[in-house]
């Protein structure tokens, strides 16, 4: 029969690799959470739990020495996976910014054409979002998987780690991160206005042509004519926009391999 000590040792073993795993997992699922790529695929639940699982095993025998040269109580233990579940969203936000703005750009070409009504329910999202907003978005999201993006996703993961290790509860910020943090929200702006500019352009000029014939004939019904019209020239331009339009989504995604020069800019690594 085993003895009492040797039970109770191997629970605490087992209580340290639960804990080591949960705190890998915390920072994964924090990014999943919020992450547009994880979000729209619909991968939530059991399923998110796993496949954060999986993406943190490296990352464990790292956590595993961490855990057992510090002295953690339960709060302690809760604390750290709230700070990891917290710092996973802050990443997730910080890479979705280049898949927001493309459904932005989307919302904005929308409401120029003047189809704001014809706003769907997405199922993948839970939420109101325009039809070329939806359209750009799963783009964005298939040019990021056709570029090898979920193993650059994980790079910037795990690189995080050396920027602000799990037993670190708040790291030492620079001075200039708050005008770091306004200009990635601004970004998303800027990004989204690019994207859209052309096919803007293209309904205003659409929009003054109807404003002339209606000069012209003003017992036609312009407005009847002009959902119509705008629709037939938005196809068109977003035919001849493809190709440019697969190209800068592109080099919008180039942005990731921005992001660890800019975690290290917001954080001072000593």
């Amino acid at each position: 029969m085993m003895p009492v000590s040797g039970i109770f040792s191997g629970l605490e073993q087992v209580h340290v690799l639960v804990f080591v795993a949960a705190l890998s997992m915390a920072r994964m699922v924090g990014l999943m959470i919020l992450m547009a790529l994880f979000t729209r695929a619909r991968i939530a639940g059991l399923l998110r739990n796993g496949v954060a699982i999986a993406l943190s095993i490296p990352l464990m025998p790292l956590l595993y020495k961490t855990v057992i040269d510090t002295e953690m109580g339960p709060i302690m233990m809760v604390a750290l996976g709230m700070k990891e579940m917290f710092l996973g969203a802050t990443l997730g936000f910080i890479m979705s910014l280049p898949f927001w703005a493309a459904e932005a750009a989307g919302d904005i070409v929308d409401l120029q054409r003047g189809v704001t009504m014809g706003s769907l329910i997405d199922p993948m999202m839970t939420h109101e979002t325009s039809i070329t907003g939806t359209l750009f978005s799963i783009i964005m999201i298939v040019i990021f998987l056709s570029l090898g993006g979920l193993l650059l996703m994980l790079d910037i993961v795990y690189t995080s780690y050396r920027l602000w290790p799990v037993d670190q509860f708040i790291p030492v910020f620079r001075a200039q991160s708050i005008t770091l943090f306004l200009n990635l929200c601004t970004r998303i702006v800027t990004m989204a206005l690019a994207l859209a500019f052309p096919l803007i352009v293209g309904l205003l000029l659409s929009d003054t042509l109807l404003a002339l014939v209606s000069r012209a004939a003003p017992h036609l019904n312009i407005f009847a004519m002009s959902l119509a019209v705008k629709s037939f020239s938005f196809t068109v331009l977003l035919l001849l926009y493809a190709a440019f339009l697969l190209t800068y989504l592109k080099g919008e995604l180039s942005f990731f391999g921005e992001i660890n020069q800019l975690l290290e800019g917001l954080v001072d690594v000593r």
